[in-house]
């Protein structure tokens, strides 16, 4: 016991230890109390969580009511648990998403780019949004709730879902707005006084003393001022005062109680609360509402986005740190809008409240985009210091310097021969070599800007040249290139530029649409230009001499035998280096003209060269004059073979001559019949070129160029007179040139009165009638058609019969009426007169659609020509096959069911449902195509995996698992399973057909 005499447990200011300690006393033998209380300072803690536990068991609470305990513990758990695990998987996933986009500095720069990407994997955004979900649901009365609100609400935002995303901060608004709870309580206390608190007696004693010590000090300095004044009063002989009042403040006027209400209630509202500090820490609310703001934007509610803004502007409790994001959300409202002037206002915010120099940087190079837009130079210039001062990493400072250089010279900063020298230095700079094309393509930027065309397209080229993997750079060049060979008139050139700048330029860029708009345009009329281009060679041959023609085999000869070896020296610096394999086939000249055509410069025209032969030739010895039945063959070297096929025999010489001059020139014509078939190919090539020139791109100069040269070459050809007139005359209205106009017109007049192009011109309501003539023909056929839909073939034939005498015998349905016609005639006269009809359909029409139809029907009929896939008549379509290898793409999952009976929707829906429980966060989208010429295949298309990988592993997975495509006993099909890349996804619908490809897959794909 004397051990327990040096313990008193009521030292313990806890009093739930000192009831235990109490309770010990009373209910345990002397023994163990020696023992316990001898213990005590190693079992405090113990005894401590103990007494918390006791305290926080209260039998009786109100509704609401929580201890303290219970409260902490909720907190506590969801904190360190549910809270911390969904956001580091947020925080985590945030980077990874930022990290996988790659910035085009030539383009406005995103503010957010981790929503720039591609729409992410959402298996990680879930687990993070259910962990979220799991700790509100389990711990309501913890403080951790509303972060754990907002934590759901950004896996939301991330997932690309707003509308749940907007649902869940619409919540968190209505129910976790701590401002709500707090204006209550304000507006109780100003109208009630408060309970006066109860003072303990040592703060009383304590008060009494202060106040004592304070009046005994006022005493003394009122006598020291009193002797003061008294001395000098004896000084200048005036009247000693007594004693010094004591100063008294006024006292406040009193006012009435509806003058002091307003008063008291403005104290509480400066001075009161801040809301948003609850339970020692912040809400997650002002986040919260930041967030909400950017998924409006997202949803296209742009006002309520720009209220919820101004409302946090004016909350005099928002927090300091988040004035960044809030200036930066409201930036990206503006920016969406387009609005950037109050965009570069609200970036000037977020760059004097950003604390990260990261974002900083960022968020100041896009104000100097902006402002370069604005055409604001000399502010972008001072704006790109800010981001070198900021410090920001390499690639972001090499182009900040890149920028500024463009900036400083468009604001006079810097001369052409200083910017030039500036990039020029940069370019021997060592840790700028992966970044030469973007130095290429500033200078060319530069000389374009100074008018230097011919230098800037060879910079252009340069920079394509130099690229290194970088596709975002390489789609800026093809598209410079090709507006400028657009611009220039090239149109050839511009096609080609236009083609590669699809390949690799995103989807999502706005200027994809315009490239795409630009090179459908220019197919028909670079593929004429060409024709014409080489029908003029090929009669420039046929006028030459036998002399000049041998000449020109032998240029022709080394030029190959070159191409050949160059070909095969990149082949062997490919083997050395990694070659970039997103680059289109076919690399451009330094001099930037024209993109080469040359056979050895495409992999996959070498690929499909190879198999030709092999198809042809098999598999032969790689060795000279291959081809030859007269070759030597010795059992000597290779070196010894060789040379015994370099014979010194002139007639051997000639005859190998002979065979290089007819294998160059073998489609020159022989006679001047075959010439004649080339004009007048070239003939009606230069007038579609002519107009499609005004149709395609309202180009006058070059289609009255064109129309003029044809005329000019061919004067006696008259087949396209009357539309060759009209174009002309429409051109040179539009040019302003009415002589010619007039001039065309008279032609007109004179040679075809009474043709649809003279009337539209010189009678004001052609045009009306033609147009309501043309909607009488469309009501009359659809009439026509439904007769026939009836049954009634005898009165549809009739009426079929009769449109030609009433509409005339050309008009734009006249193909349909007669494959109308046919089908009639084949419900009312059988399959003889049937096929007769449809073969007359296919004489008179062999380019429409009807045609198409007609033939096949008539193969289905068996019809005298159309027996069997062999036709005579069909010519079968030429597949390119010349399928490229990109297993690092993005590839499509490929269903091909063959036969009759095939439940389309059945399957789809049992692929649907297999996808949604066993791939539910990859984000298959699932479609359905048709191939063939009848378009009668069904193949259904799965959307999308990132690499060949993924795709074979998908494939792997379910090639053999009937559930796939719901088949079972008594249900299967006939299927075939394929993984294919976009590029060669488009070629197989080019060639409406899987012939090729099969190989290409097995070659590649299969093991």
């Amino acid at each position: 016991m004397r051990i327990c005499t040096h313990f008193d447990p009521f030292r313990w200011r806890s009093w739930p230890i000192k009831i235990l300690l109490i309770f010990l006393r009373r209910n345990t033998p002397d023994t163990l109390r020696v023992m316990l209380l001898y213990n005590m300072k190693k079992t405090g803690f113990l005894f401590l969580f103990i007494g918390i536990v006791i305290a926080g068991c209260v039998t009786t609470k109100k509704k609401d009511d929580v201890s303290r305990f219970k409260r902490g513990y909720n907190s506590l758990t969801t904190h360190y648990n549910y809270w911390f695990n969904a956001n580091e998987i947020l925080r985590l996933k945030e980077a990874e998403l930022s990290k996988g986009y790659k910035d085009n500095y030539n383009q406005l720069l995103p503010l957010y780019p981790e929503m720039a990407g591609e729409t992410p994997s959402k298996k990680e955004l879930e687990v993070a949004e259910k962990k979220a979900a799991t700790g509100i649901g389990l711990h309501q009365t913890g403080t951790w709730v509303d972060d754990c609100y907002l934590l759901m609400g950004q896996s939301q935002y991330y997932k690309r879902d707003y509308e749940t995303a907007e649902s869940t901060f619409s919540y968190m608004r209505e129910e976790h707005n701590p401002n709500k709870k707090v204006k209550t309580k304000l507006k109780k206390t100003s109208t009630k006084k408060k309970p006066a608190k109860k003072v303990s007696k040592r703060k009383k004693a304590k008060a009494k003393k202060k106040a004592a010590a304070k009046k005994k000090k006022d005493a003394e300095a009122r006598k020291k001022e009193l002797a003061k004044q008294r001395a000098e009063a004896r000084k200048n002989g005036t009247t000693v005062p007594k004693d010094t009042p004591k100063t008294t403040e006024p006292k406040p006027t009193t006012s009435t109680k509806k003058d002091t209400k307003p008063e008291d209630e403005y104290r509480l509202e400066v001075t009161g609360k801040n809301p948003y500090r609850l339970h020692r820490r912040e809400a997650a609310y002002p986040e919260a509402m930041v967030w909400y703001g950017r998924t409006l934007i997202e949803r296209e509610k742009y006002e309520e986005a720009e209220m919820l803004f101004r409302e946090l502007h004016e909350d005099p409790w928002f927090p300091k740190r988040l004035q960044d994001d809030l200036a930066k959300a409201e930036a990206y409202l503006w920016i969406e809008q387009k609005m950037y002037d109050k965009a570069g206002l609200a970036l000037n915010k977020a760059i004097k409240y950003a604390k990260n120099k990261k974002d900083r940087a960022r968020m100041a190079f896009i104000q100097a985009q902006l402002l370069e837009m604005a055409d604001q130079k000399k502010e972008a210039f001072a704006a790109l210091e800010i981001v070198l001062k900021s410090k920001p990493d390499f690639v972001l400072e090499f182009n900040t310097r890149l920028h500024q250089i463009m900036d400083g010279w468009h604001a006079s900063i810097y001369t052409s021969a200083e910017a030039n020298s500036r990039l020029e230095r940069m370019l021997k700079e060592g840790k700028n070599s992966d970044y030469r094309d973007q130095i290429y393509f500033t200078l060319g930027e530069i000389a374009l800007a100074d008018n230097k065309k011919k230098e800037a397209i060879a910079y252009f080229a340069q920079s394509l040249a130099a690229s290194a993997g970088n596709n975002t750079q390489r789609a800026e060049s093809y598209l410079r290139l090709a507006d400028l060979y657009y611009e220039t008139e090239d149109f050839v050139a511009a096609k080609a530029y236009y083609d590669s700048t699809i390949t690799v330029l995103s989807n999502a860029d706005e200027r994809f649409e315009r490239a795409q708009r630009s090179a459908k345009d220019l197919t028909e009329i670079a593929r004429l230009i060409t024709t014409i281009e080489a029908n003029d060679s090929i009669v420039r041959v046929f006028n030459m001499s036998d002399a000049e023609r041998r000449a020109l085999a032998k240029k022709i000869q080394k030029e190959r035998d070159d191409a050949t070896a160059k070909a095969a020296a990149e082949a062997a610096t490919a083997k050395a280096v990694a070659t970039d394999k997103g680059r289109p086939a076919g690399p451009v000249s330094a001099a930037g003209i024209k993109p080469s055509t040359f056979y050895f410069y495409s992999d996959a025209a070498i690929k499909k060269g190879k198999r030709d032969f092999e198809k042809n030739w098999g598999d032969r010895k790689l060795e000279d004059n291959w081809r030859r039945s007269q070759r030597l063959i010795t059992g000597g070297a290779g070196d010894d073979q060789a040379g015994a096929d370099k014979s010194d025999d002139p007639a051997k010489a000639q005859k190998s001559e002979e065979e290089l001059m007819a294998e160059i020139f073998k489609n020159i014509p022989r006679n001047q019949a075959e010439l004649s078939v080339i004009h007048l190919a070239t003939y009606e090539a230069m007038f579609k070129l002519g107009t499609l020139f005004r149709d395609k791109l309202e180009n006058n100069p070059r289609c009255v160029g064109t129309l003029e040269d044809m005329q000019g070459r061919y004067p006696d050809t008259a087949r396209f007179d009357k539309e060759t007139w009209y174009y002309c005359y429409l051109a040179h209205t539009d040019l302003r040139n009415q002589p010619r106009a007039q001039y065309y017109l008279d032609k007109l007049v004179a040679k075809y009165p009474n043709s649809p192009y003279t009337k539209s011109i010189t009678d004001p309501n052609f045009a009306n009638a033609s147009k309501e003539k043309e909607r009488e023909l469309n009501v009359y056929y659809e009439q026509t058609y439904a007769t026939f839909s009836k049954g009634d073939y005898k009165t549809a034939f009739s009426r079929c019969e009769e449109a030609p005498k009433k509409y005339g015998s050309t008009n734009v349905y006249t193909p349909k009426f007669a494959l109308l016609s046919a089908l009639c005639i084949g419900n009312l006269q059988g399959t003889e007169a049937y096929c007769k009809a449809l073969t007359e359909v296919i004489a008179r029409f062999p380019e429409s659609p009807e045609s198409t139809r007609a033939k096949e029907i008539a193969r289905l009929l068996a019809c005298k020509g159309f027996e069997g896939a062999g036709t005579t008549d069909a010519k079968k379509p030429e597949i390119d096959d010349a399928f490229v290898t990109e297993h690092d793409k993005l590839h499509y999952f490929m269903v091909v069911l063959t036969g009759s009976d095939i439940k389309l929707e059945n399957v789809k829906s049992a692929i649907s449902d297999y996808n949604r429980e066993n791939h539910k966060n990859d984000q298959l989208r699932l479609s359905n195509i048709f191939l063939g010429t009848s378009q009668d295949q069904p193949i259904i298309v799965l959307r999308k995996f990132d690499n060949k990988e993924k795709g074979l592993k998908y494939l792997n997975e379910v090639k053999n698992k009937k559930d796939f495509l719901g088949e079972n006993n008594k249900t299967t099909y006939e299927k075939e399973f394929f993984i294919i890349t976009q590029e060669n996804y488009r070629r197989v619908l080019k060639n409406k057909t899987l012939d090729g490809y099969r190989e290409f897959f097995q070659s590649n794909y299969s093991k």
